[in-house]
C-alpha cells in the first residue's frame, strides 16, 4: 500500500511538473486571432513544413529545442534548424536543464549540437525543475551554466521559466539577466526585485500553418524587440570578449538510479483523484501568485512613495541650490559694482592729482619767470645807477666850481 501511494505521488508530481505552465491554458487558438512575435518548437511538433510556417509574417523568431540533460539531443533539431534558417526565420537554440546530470556535462552536450556560426539568437536555458536540489543549489547550477554560456558564446543566455518559479527560486540573483517568462493567462507576468522580462510565452496551444500540433506562442515586452535577443556577429573577425569562468565547485546531481533521460511527453488522461490533486496544486499556485502580486504591488507602492519623496527632496535641494546660486550671483554683481566704483574713484583721484601737479608745475614756472624778470629789471636798474655814478665822478674831476655848485647845490661857498 505504501508503495502504491508513493508511486501515485510521484506520478502526480511528474504530471504537475509537465503541466506546470498549462494550469491556466486557453483552448486551442488559431494564430490569426493572436498577437504574437515568435514561437518555440521541440520534438512534440515533429515534422514542420517550414516553407509554409515561414510565410507567417508574425513570426519574427523561433527557438528550437536542441538538448536536454547530459545525453539527450532532439532528433528534429538539425532538420528544424536548417530549414527554418533556409526560409529566412531568425533561429535560436535552447537546452532543458536537468538536476540529474553535472552542469558541465550538460553544457558540453549543448555545445556539441549548437554551433556558434549557425545561431541568429542568443542561447536559451530552460529551467523548470529543481528536483533533489535546494533553491541555493539550483541558483548556483543555473549561474554556472550561464557563466559557461557567456564564456563560450560571448553573451548571457536568455533564461526561460515561469513567473512563479522565477519569483520563488531564481530571484534576485538573475534579475538583471534577459528573461523569457511563461504565464498562460491574459495578464502579463509580474516579477519581483525589479526584474524585467523580454519575452512572454502567453500560450502553449496556438495553431500555426505548417505545424500539425499545438505550438507555444510568445510576444515581446513593450520597448523590447528582436534586437534584444540577437546574437551579435563578430566585428572584423574578432570574437566578442569572453567572461572567464572560475573553477567553481559544481553542485552534484542528487543520488538516483541510473536511467536514460527521456524528453518530456504530454500528460496522459488523469483520474479524478489525480485531477483533484492537480486542482488543489493549481489553487495553491494561484494563491502563491496572488500573494506574490500583492507583495509586488506593495513594493511598487513603497518604491513609488520613496521615489516621490526622493523627487521632492531633489526639487527642494534644487530650489535651495538655485537660491544660493542667485544670492551668489547678486553678491558677485554687488562686489563687481563696488569694485568698479572704487576703480572709478581711484581713476578720478589720479586725474585730480595729475591736474594738481600740472597746476603746481605751471605756478612754479610762472614764479620762476617772474623772479627772472624781476632780477633782470633789478640788474638793469643797478646798472643805470652805477653808470650814473660813474658819469658823475668823471664830470666832477673836470668841472669848475660852477659845476660843483651845480652838482652839489647845498655845499657852502667860501
Amino acid at each position: 500500500m505504501r508503495g502504491k501511494i508513493l508511486i501515485f505521488i510521484l506520478t502526480v508530481c511528474t504530471l504537475a511538473s509537465v503541466s506546470l505552465y498549462g494550469q491556466v491554458t486557453q483552448n486551442d487558438t488559431v494564430a490569426e486571432d493572436l498577437n504574437y512575435d515568435g514561437i518555440d518548437v521541440s520534438g512534440h511538433q515533429k515534422m514542420i513544413d517550414w516553407a509554409t510556417t515561414a510565410r507567417d509574417k508574425k513570426i519574427q523568431f523561433v527557438y528550437i529545442k536542441a538538448t536536454e540533460g547530459a545525453t539527450h539531443t532532439s532528433r528534429h533539431y538539425r532538420r528544424n534548424l536548417d530549414n527554418a534558417r533556409k526560409h529566412g526565420v531568425k533561429v535560436g537554440s535552447y537546452h532543458f536543464m536537468r538536476t540529474t546530470s553535472r552542469i558541465r556535462d550538460q553544457f558540453e552536450n549543448f555545445t556539441r549540437s549548437v554551433k556558434k556560426n549557425e545561431q541568429d539568437l542568443i542561447p536559451l536555458l530552460d529551467v523548470e525543475t529543481m528536483r533533489g536540489w535546494t533553491a541555493e543549489q539550483l541558483r548556483d547550477s543555473v549561474k554556472l551554466f550561464a557563466d559557461l554560456i557567456e564564456e563560450y558564446y560571448g553573451c548571457r543566455p536568455l533564461i526561460y521559466t515561469s513567473s512563479s518559479f522565477f519569483n520563488k527560486h531564481l530571484s534576485p540573483m538573475f534579475a538583471d539577466y534577459p528573461l523569457f517568462i511563461a504565464r498562460y493567462a491574459k495578464s502579463e507576468p509580474r516579477l519581483v526585485n525589479g526584474a524585467k522580462w523580454i519575452l512572454w510565452q502567453f500560450s502553449d496551444c496556438g495553431r500555426v500553418k505548417g505545424i500539425d500540433a499545438n505550438v507555444d506562442m510568445s510576444r515581446f515586452n513593450k520597448n523590447c524587440s528582436l534586437n534584444d535577443i540577437l546574437l551579435r556577429p563578430m566585428k572584423g573577425g574578432v570574437p566578442p570578449p569572453r567572461k572567464k569562468v572560475t573553477e567553481t565547485v559544481e553542485v552534484p546531481p542528487p543520488p538516483a538510479k541510473e536511467q536514460v533521460e527521456q524528453p518530456v511527453v504530454p500528460p496522459k488522461k488523469l483520474s479524478k483523484k489525480e485531477k483533484k490533486a492537480l486542482e488543489e496544486q493549481r489553487k495553491q499556485q494561484e494563491e502563491i501568485d496572488k500573494r506574490a502580486r500583492e507583495a509586488a504591488k506593495k513594493r511598487e507602492k513603497e518604491e513609488a512613495k520613496r521615489q516621490a519623496e526622493l523627487k521632492k527632496q531633489q526639487e527642494k535641494e534644487a530650489k535651495e541650490a538655485a537660491k544660493r546660486e542667485e544670492e551668489l550671483r547678486k553678491q558677485q554683481e554687488k562686489e563687481a559694482k563696488e569694485a568698479a566704483k572704487r576703480q572709478e574713484e581711484l581713476l578720478k583721484q589720479q586725474q585730480e592729482a595729475q591736474k594738481k601737479l600740472q597746476r603746481e608745475k605751471k605756478e612754479q614756472e610762472e614764479k620762476a619767470r617772474k623772479d627772472s624778470l624781476e632780477q633782470a629789471r633789478k640788474r638793469e636798474k643797478d646798472a643805470r645807477v652805477s653808470n650814473a655814478f660813474k658819469n658823475a665822478s668823471k664830470n666832477r674831476n673836470k668841472s669848475s666850481a660852477d659845476n660843483d655848485d651845480a652838482l652839489y647845490p647845498t655845499r657852502r661857498r667860501k
